[in-house]
């Protein structure tokens, strides 16, 4: 359990930067290809540092005993859940924007704890669009971030759903939906911080903490590093 913990951190700060579509672009710093990894795991660190208390930390060592420590050892880590991507980048299958990137990370390091550590990274502000895909709908593709749609169906690229369409790909929803994957699902909003839900995969933080005894909770951080 102990390594598996620091894998889904890593994982978590991917999916952030795994775009969807295309979209235009701001100014204001950027992330050279060869920094992101060092750069994900210092946005990674942070907010671990920053809502964990010593006693959680120690629930992963690769976490480390400092901030700086667990920027060390998460590097690796990262590194290699980004090779993929940066191959698609190589193929000319996908292309990387640096400037996206760092408003991502920057977004990434400042969120309050109420979005706990395994949340949904896609939905931090700014971290769509990292990565996006150069293949046309209808044409080959081997994962989502290869599309320019964002979506790698059965056949091929293809379009994404629109809100209260029938689903049953978790990407396969718009910008800001998501597909619960279960017969007769469609399309729905995701779930702000703060907001009511029902099952964790609909909150943006991909937490739906719900009292005991009841059928409806609050998307929001469980017991584990909530800065309390």
């Amino acid at each position: 359990m102990k390594t598996r913990l620091g894998r889904c951190v890593a994982t978590a700060m991917l999916v952030a930067l795994a775009g969807c579509g295309s979209s235009s672009s701001g100014g204001g710093g950027t992330v050279a290809r060869e920094d992101l990894a060092a750069e994900m795991a210092k946005a990674t660190c942070h907010h671990l540092y920053k809502c964990c208390d010593a006693d959680e930390r120690m629930a992963d060592p690769t976490w480390g005993t400092t901030e700086a420590e667990c920027v060390t050892m998460q590097t690796p880590t990262v590194t290699t859940s980004l090779a993929t991507l940066l191959a698609g980048v190589d193929a000319g299958k996908i292309t990387f924007h640096g400037d996206r990137a760092r408003k991502c990370l920057d977004n990434t390091a400042a969120l309050t704890c109420d979005w706990g550590l395994f949340f949904n990274a896609k939905y931090v502000p700014d971290c769509l669009h990292v990565f996006d895909g150069t293949v046309a709908t209808g044409g080959t593709c081997t994962m989502d971030e290869e599309c320019m749609s964002g979506w790698c169906g059965p056949t091929g690229c293809a379009a994404r759903l629109a809100l209260g369409e029938a689903c049953t790909a978790p990407t396969g929803c718009q910008d800001g939906l998501y597909c619960p994957v279960s017969a007769g699902d469609h399309c729905a909003a995701v779930k702000k911080v703060g907001e009511a839900c029902e099952v964790s995969i609909s909150c943006a933080n991909n937490s739906c903490v719900i009292p005991d005894g009841q059928t409806m909770g609050t998307c929001g951080a469980s017991m584990m590093c909530n800065g309390q």
